[in-house]
């Protein structure tokens, strides 16, 4: 099962841009982190990028900061990945 929680949000272009932490109960408790993006009409997520909470909380921050949208969600996160 997979939940969706508002994390935050930023301006692009004077338009929100909302994110937020998907985690999902992968087997026994263990759980895994993804995001979710959307701005306007636009949306891209990435799920199980971590079992961290406090990492996937770092790149969200991050996307935040930036202003990152939907179109370069992708391009970050493999830039994130290879940190």
């Amino acid at each position: 099962m997979m939940r969706a929680l508002f994390f935050g949000q930023a301006e692009c272009l004077g338009r929100p841009v909302y994110y937020e932490l998907l985690a999902e109960e992968l087997e026994g408790e263990k759980e895994c982190y993804g995001l979710r993006v959307r701005y306007g009409e636009e949306t891209a997520e990435v799920r199980d990028l971590t079992s961290s909470q406090r990492r996937i909380q770092e790149l969200l921050e991050a996307l935040i900061r930036g202003a990152v949208t939907p179109v370069a969600l992708d391009g970050v996160v493999e830039d994130w990945l290879l940190e």
